[in-house]
């Protein structure tokens, strides 16, 4: 055997070797820590907005003074709690850039609406968990919160599931026992709702139950959102 196929042979088991270990729960919860953190910037919280949602606003980070929000103009957006993301003057210019905004109104104001890529956000609160699952982190938007907390009731669910110790579950409520974040995600979307402030979730499978899903502050990025009533 020559030198070149034990070489193959070698890669495709190191291959194997690697794919095997990056299953493994405590890798993923290492690697969606690490990618969670990178995202928690303003300028990824940005383009993740702007990729989810049909209007964002962008405030100025460096606004010498109060920035100030249209809230008619927001009241008007097609549904409520449009996300609010602070970034710098050069960030926003490479993400207004081909959207409809008004940069001058950013520069003037402090913010400023801008047109995002999304129709609507996720539909559902089953829709939430498996963002979260198949990325390992999630931006939970006051929208989701809602979304997950409103799935939770069997009420609005089309079926539901009788669990051995008598009790119903809705589907998402199924969902989220399965990866073991019940004892957290709710809370975190109470918490959410009551600030009317969206934090960054991250999933960390192989930790015990109450240590599976991780809740970090955006404020600083995504401030709490106006009343719209």
């Amino acid at each position: 055997m020559n030198f070149r196929a034990i070489r193959t042979i070698l890669q495709n088991r190191l291959a194997e070797i690697s794919e095997d270990l990056g299953k493994r729960p405590l890798v993923q919860a290492v690697r969606n820590l690490r990618q969670g953190l990178c995202h928690r910037n303003a300028i990824e919280v940005a383009a993740a907005m702007l990729a989810r949602y049909p209007h964002c606003y962008l405030v100025k980070a460096d606004y010498p003074s109060l920035p100030r929000i249209e809230l008619v103009e927001y009241r008007t957006c097609r549904f409520d709690d449009v996300p609010l993301i602070r970034v710098s003057e050069r960030a926003a210019r490479g993400l207004i850039g081909g959207r409809q905004a008004y940069m001058t109104t950013f520069l003037e104001h402090g913010a400023t609406l801008v047109e995002g890529d999304g129709e609507m956000p996720f539909a559902t609160g089953r829709d939430v968990i498996r963002s979260l699952v198949n990325n390992g982190w999630h931006f939970l938007t006051v929208d989701d919160a809602r979304h997950v907390l409103d799935g939770r009731e069997i009420a609005n669910t089309v079926g539901a599931y009788l669990a051995t110790n008598g009790y119903w579950l809705s589907d998402v409520e199924k969902d989220a026992d399965a990866i073991g974040i019940t004892g957290s995600l709710f809370p975190f979307c109470e918490q959410v709702i009551a600030s009317r402030a969206a934090i960054l979730v991250i999933y960390t499978p192989g930790l015990p139950r109450p240590l599976r899903l991780w809740r970090l502050s955006l404020k600083w990025i995504m401030p709490p959102l106006p009343p719209v009533a």
